[in-house]
């Protein structure tokens, strides 16, 4: 039996990746006690969904299971990070275009399922909150975050609080065009950042360079190239493998770059798993910052996230703990 905290209740935070899916159990002070993860369903390229039921049904499978597991039949209010555009207010995922989603009533349908109140908000910004509260960004009260994973957002936090903007679409930079690309997005637009600072970007880069004959440490493969395969080449000394990584962090520092003009952070932090190649990565974004920003006392510091998958279940709990108490006039129930 499972440590059940002072009152004896158990909360889900879950972060939804595009191609994963962790979850975890926490005690309401914030311990985790127990996680686990899912392949995240896709939805056909192009062909939106309305009702992601079978993803919703076997999460909530997973989500009772690992209650469960510790001991727990009644789970208190879980929080849910969710890709795209999310109203937090509706707990809608009005758009998440890597998974097909459009107009998703999520909160209300994984409520149903859950038997509990579920909180969404975007999973960036949880992330966000997950690297302020016990992360790369403990004590930093105006800091950016950018995960490079499937997709590329960032979440903002001003003043302690997260930016949401007047339409929630604040940090959607991985929509922003660059300049002389052409890859078609998953939004439907051309020369997204996402097609070039994301793991599925980095590995068409790749692709296209070994068609090139520019990549030779990876011709061969009989597979589709990942970002992984480009890291690896990196670190057996190929210096084409690290362009592509340049040529991203290079793109991405730009856009950072005009982001933190706009509201003047004093710290980025780098997530998701495309992060994990580190100053591959993260050397061009600082680079690129010094640029722009040749005044080092103004520069953002460029970090790596501290809590990896984790930030995202601690913000997603956290966030779901404040939602549930604000309902209850600001007490746990006893």
């Amino acid at each position: 039996m499972a440590d059940r905290g002072m009152t004896g209740k158990a909360f889900i935070g879950a972060d939804i990746g595009g191609t994963n899916t962790v979850i975890g159990l926490f005690d309401e002070r914030g311990l985790l006690l127990g996680e686990r993860r899912l392949a995240t369903m896709r939805a056909d390229p192009g062909r939106p969904t309305s009702d992601p039921a079978e993803f919703i049904d076997r999460l909530g499978l997973e989500i009772g299971a690992l209650a469960l597991a510790h001991g727990y039949r009644d789970i208190a209010a879980a929080g849910f990070g969710v890709p795209g555009w999310v109203d937090t207010a509706t707990g809608m995922a009005l758009d998440a275009s890597n998974m097909g989603w459009k107009n998703v009533r999520f909160a209300e349908a994984m409520g149903r399922r859950l038997g509990t109140p579920v909180f969404i908000d975007n999973d960036v910004r949880l992330y966000t909150l997950g690297e302020a509260e016990a992360g790369a960004g403990m004590g930093c009260a105006d800091l950016v975050c950018v995960t490079v994973g499937t997709g590329l957002s960032a979440g903002i936090m001003m003043n302690g609080v997260l930016v949401r903007g007047s339409r929630l679409l604040a940090g959607e930079i991985g929509h922003d065009r660059v300049d002389g690309q052409e890859a078609p997005c998953n939004c439907g637009k051309r020369g997204c950042l996402e097609t070039i600072a994301s793991a599925p970007g980095i590995a068409r880069l790749a692709t296209e360079a070994v068609r090139e004959g520019k990549l030779a440490a990876l011709e061969g493969i009989d597979r589709p190239l990942t970002a992984l395969d480009v890291f690896r080449a990196c670190e057996a000394g190929d210096a084409a493998a690290a362009d592509i990584f340049r040529f991203a962090g290079c793109a991405l520092g730009r856009k950072l770059a005009a982001l933190a003009f706009a509201v003047d952070p004093r710290m980025i932090v780098v997530g998701g798993g495309v992060a994990a190649a580190g100053d591959y990565l993260l050397q061009p974004i600082r680079d690129e910052l010094a640029v722009h920003i040749p005044e080092a006392e103004w520069r953002p510091q460029v970090v790596p996230g501290k809590l990896r998958d984790k930030a995202g279940l601690v913000g997603a709990v956290r966030f779901a703990i404040e939602k549930w108490s604000e309902e209850r006039g600001g007490l746990h129930e006893e």
